[in-house]
């Protein structure tokens, strides 16, 4: 692909919000992104090519997570008194805290959201992040 038909194909799944990306995809809008934080701020230590790539593979897994929640009129505080889980660990999961991450807990959360098949493809497009994160 060009440059073209790939920032078509991005444009077209970031609407969806939702959509997985190609590792093309992520390498692409990771390259920008740095671009734009570079040009922006310097360099920073904290703006990283893993942290940009981390953030962009996440989100769409973050935004399925609090869409379905709310869907269900839950905020966070009610899904984690519902799942008995530390409402910390839910917003770990959403936001891709891997330090804080507990696997057990997210798949708990996934089969609660009704997300698990969704999950399972995300987990195949980001299969290096989902084994960091233990699942």
């Amino acid at each position: 692909m060009d440059k073209n038909d790939i920032q078509a194909s991005i444009k077209k799944k970031l609407r969806r919000k939702t959509s997985l990306l190609t590792d093309e995809e992520v390498d692409f809008v990771t390259g920008m992104m740095l671009e734009v934080f570079d040009d922006s701020f310097g360099e920073n230590p904290f703006i990283t090519a893993e942290s940009i790539e981390k953030t962009v593979r996440w989100s769409p897994l973050r935004v399925r997570c609090e869409r379905e929640r709310e869907k269900s009129g839950l905020s966070l505080k009610d899904a984690a008194k519902q799942l008995k889980i530390p409402q910390y660990r839910l917003k770990a999961i959403e936001n891709g805290e891997l330090r804080s991450f507990d696997p057990e807990m997210a798949r708990k959360y996934f089969r609660f959201l009704g997300i698990e098949r969704w999950v399972a493809r995300w987990r195949k497009a980001n299969r290096e992040l989902a084994e960091r994160a233990g699942f």
